[in-house]
Order: structure tokens, then sequence, then C-alpha cells
């Protein structure tokens, strides 16, 4: 048997629910990987928190570590799943306002575990706010935490 670090996902908001402006707030991801966490999210080029990079990747690593999660759920990653999101996250990924950081936290978390966590407010647009109320809906559930993931596993999967 091969050891293997232990590699937790979590999807996180800094708001949740409708009392929020439909463009408020933040969408991303984190990674644990043993006891080191990176924090991911989608960035445009024109915000005033980042550099704009032209052609490169628009997934910004680090720049959420002043934000406090509304919201938060933890997934606890199979070797399959490592994967997945390793390959995700080197992709060229550009933010549009049809591709938010709430999108792409939200399609990432179904692209490497398997559950849609519902992200799309009026118009089809996706919004933090929308993530961020279906997160705690899941956690209402079954609550996580980042040393409590949930260990989801799609039916007939034979993921490792």
């Amino acid at each position: 048997m091969q050891n293997r670090e232990r590699v937790t996902l979590g999807i996180h908001s800094n708001v949740a629910g409708n009392a929020n402006g439909f463009t408020s707030g933040h969408a991303w991801i984190t990674v644990t990987r043993g006891s080191q966490v990176t924090a991911y999210g989608l960035w445009p080029d024109e915000h005033p928190r980042t550099v704009d990079n032209g052609d490169q990747t628009d997934i910004r690593v680090g720049l959420e570590g002043t934000r406090f999660p509304k919201a938060s759920r933890f997934y606890q990653l199979t070797s399959l799943q490592t994967l997945k999101l390793e390959q995700a996250l080197k992709r060229n990924v550009t933010w549009r306002y049809t591709n938010t950081c709430a999108s792409w936290a939200s399609e990432l978390i179904e692209e490497v575990v398997g559950v849609d966590i519902d992200a799309d407010d009026w118009a089809g647009f996706e919004t933090p706010r929308e993530l961020g109320e279906h997160i705690l809906e899941l956690e209402s559930e079954r609550p996580t935490s980042r040393t409590n993931p949930t260990l989801y596993r799609p039916r007939g999967s034979s993921l490792r």
C-alpha cells in the first residue's frame, strides 16, 4: 500500500443568499495537501487586487488570504480525484461574466468530486451569493470541516 498525503478540497463563498447584492462577494477553493493550505480563485485582469497577466490564466493563487467565508464545504479526495484537480488547476482559464469565480469553483467541484453545487442566479449568471446559499444547504444536512471532510463518492464510482 502506497503512503499518500491526504488532500482536501474546499469550496467557499463570503456571501450567501439574496440579502446580498447580485454582484457582491467572492467564491474560491482551497486545497489542503498535508498541513499546507493553498487558496485558488478566478479573478479578472482588471480587478484592483490583480496584475494584468495578459493571456495567462486568471486562476490566481493566494489572493483570498484576507477573506472570511460565510459558507464552506470540504471533500477528502481520492488519488484519481487529486489527479483531476491538479490537471484542472493547470488550465488556462479566463474570467468572463459567464465564467465567474462562482461558476469556476462550482464547476471544478463537479468535475473533480462529482457534486453539483448550484451557483445559478437569475438570467443564468452564476454568483457567489447563490453558491454560498447552496453550500449552506449541504452543510445543514451533513456538516464538514477541513479536518472532517466528506468522503463523497458518486454511486457506482470506481474512484480510488
